[in-house]
Formats: C-alpha cells, sequence, structure tokens
C-alpha cells in the first residue's frame, strides 16, 4: 500500500505516503529544500490533473472542512518529496468531485466510506515532476507551511493531495479560461476510487 496510518505517539497518528519515509528517516539535516523564486510557476506547465484529497484520519474533519482545506491550498506552492528533495508545485483552479469514495484497509473484510474527496485540478507541475499515469503510484503533495519545514509540515498537515493521473488527451495548451471543458468526471472518479 502507498499510504499508512503512522502512530507518533500514544495520542496522535498521522498519515503518510510511503515514498516520504525515506525523508522522515534521513531527517532535516539531509533534506535539500530549495524554495523556488517568485515568479518560478508561472514557467512550469500547466496540466489536468485528477486525484484524491486524503485528510489525516486522525483529526476527523468534518467535510465542510476537508473541502475548505483543500480550497486554501488553490495559488500556494504544494510540496512533493522525491527521497531527501523536495519539489514545489502549485494548483492554480480545483473542481471538486463531491461523490462518495471507499477504501480497503488490512483489518477490515470489505470496503469502507472515507472523507477522502476526489478532485479534478489545473496544476503547475516541474518538468523534473513525472505525475503517475493511473497504472503507476500517484504522486503525493501536500501545501507548504509559512516558516514551517517540510519534514514538520509531513506529520502535521491537515491532509495530502494524492495525483493519480495527469490528463493527457488534452492537445491544446490549457488556462484557467478553457481547462474545465476537458474534465472527463466519470474518470477522474474511476481513478479516485482505485487509488484508495
Amino acid at each position: 500500500m502507498q499510504y499508512a496510518i503512522l502512530k507518533a505517539s500514544d495520542d496522535y497518528q498521522y498519515l503518510i505516503d510511503a515514498n516520504e519515509l525515506h525523508a522522515l528517516t534521513q531527517g532535516l539535516a539531509n533534506l535539500n529544500d530549495t524554495p523556488p523564486e517568485a515568479d518560478a510557476d508561472k514557467e512550469m506547465p500547466l496540466q489536468l490533473v485528477y486525484g484524491r484529497y486524503k485528510p489525516q484520519p486522525f483529526f476527523d474533519f468534518p467535510k465542510s472542512e476537508i473541502k475548505r482545506h483543500m480550497t486554501e491550498a488553490v495559488n500556494r506552492w504544494l510540496i512533493h518529496l522525491d527521497k531527501c528533495n523536495t519539489i514545489y508545485l502549485g494548483i492554480e483552479e480545483m473542481e471538486i468531485i463531491d461523490v462518495t469514495l471507499t477504501a480497503s484497509c488490512g483489518h477490515c473484510p470489505k470496503p469502507h466510506i472515507t472523507a477522502d474527496i476526489a478532485f479534478a485540478a489545473l496544476v503547475r507541475v516541474p518538468e523534473n515532476l513525472t505525475l503517475g499515469n493511473g497504472k503507476s503510484q500517484a504522486k503525493t503533495a501536500f501545501l507548504k507551511w509559512f516558516d514551517v519545514d517540510p519534514l514538520t509540515t509531513v506529520i502535521n498537515r491537515k491532509g495530502l493531495f494524492s495525483l493519480i493521473l495527469q490528463e493527457k488527451r488534452v492537445h491544446q495548451p490549457l488556462s484557467t479560461d478553457n481547462w474545465k471543458q476537458f474534465i472527463d468526471y466519470k474518470r477522474a472518479v474511476k481513478y479516485a476510487q482505485r487509488f484508495g
């Protein structure tokens, strides 16, 4: 499984991508974190991405608050951890898809309803980050907190964006004016459900 819940203490657990464990075990001293220049996002290509937002289950946020957490990330930097390197990307716009998503876990006999939320987003993705194709693991990104290091944020974040699939069937430049017309809602939900 790509995602797991780790116990930080007797009274706190947090959601983590297995791929983030390396950076956590290596520690902050070994993390290569170079925040981007002020207008660096304008140089990044726009991509239509389907995904699943996974809130921290320990906090038991209501759905309305989870949606607010998602929209807080629009036009702010997100971080993806690649081993001990941070990669910055940004969500320009997002379309929340209000469906019920389920997931299977190791101790439940059947899939159960989650607080996860499907989405389609117009994302500025740097060229050194290749998003999933719906068959490989999703790329995880989370909101960068001002004046807080990325590893502390991993442990305390409100949730994470599981970026599952880049829509590659679009054959023209994307913009904030046209991207929504290319959203395939059925496909977005299908992949969000598959990557529970």
